[in-house]
């Protein structure tokens, strides 16, 4: 009989994994293009699109402009050149030492690139307790069930999830 392996659809990085990659940025835009997807969940597109009128420290919030397609005409309300910043990501990965991330059987694209900050930066919320319906407004999905796919954790997360569920059983025995 065959193991179904639960499967990793979004590769992310730990906490700490992502602190090294900001670690080993030598400027601060390097530093900043891992801090603000780690930090606010933004699509790279968003990310290059960031003006500094967009930033507001006062209410520690960043205003994001996104390109949309409408559905009945098909244009676009808003049209911005996109740069490739990928090979930074890998760059700063490999000097902090992560070479590949996610399970390869799974995982198609395993180098360090943008959007893993986004998915990191999504399952740290989730593991941290954040609901679904408060990650969705944040990370802009129109549906919950989009957001709902981080809810799928790694088979690690897993096991750490359920060794918790009987420390936590254990403690009170001793205790009692």
């Amino acid at each position: 009989m065959a193991i179904t392996p639960i499967r990793d659809l979004k590769a992310y990085l730990e906490p700490e994994q992502v602190e090294k990659v900001i670690a080993v940025a030598t400027n601060l835009r390097d530093k900043l293009l891992v801090r603000i997807p780690w930090r606010t969940g933004i699509r790279v597109s968003e990310l290059i699109g960031i003006k500094v009128p967009d930033i507001d420290p006062e209410n520690r919030a960043i205003v994001i402009k996104v390109l949309k397609q409408r559905k009945r005409d098909g244009k676009i309300v808003e049209r911005r050149r996109i740069i490739p910043v990928d090979q930074i990501y890998w760059k700063l990965g490999k000097r902090a030492g992560i070479k590949e991330i996610g399970d390869p059987a799974v995982s198609k694209h395993r180098k360090l690139h943008p959007h893993v900050l986004r998915h990191s930066f999504a399952i740290h919320c989730i593991k941290r307790g954040m609901t679904i319906e408060r990650l969705q407004k944040i990370l802009g999905h129109s549906s919950p069930t989009t957001t709902s796919v981080y809810l799928q954790y790694s088979l690690k997360d897993l096991h750490e999830d359920y060794d918790k569920v009987w420390e936590e059983d254990e403690t009170a025995e001793a205790e009692g």
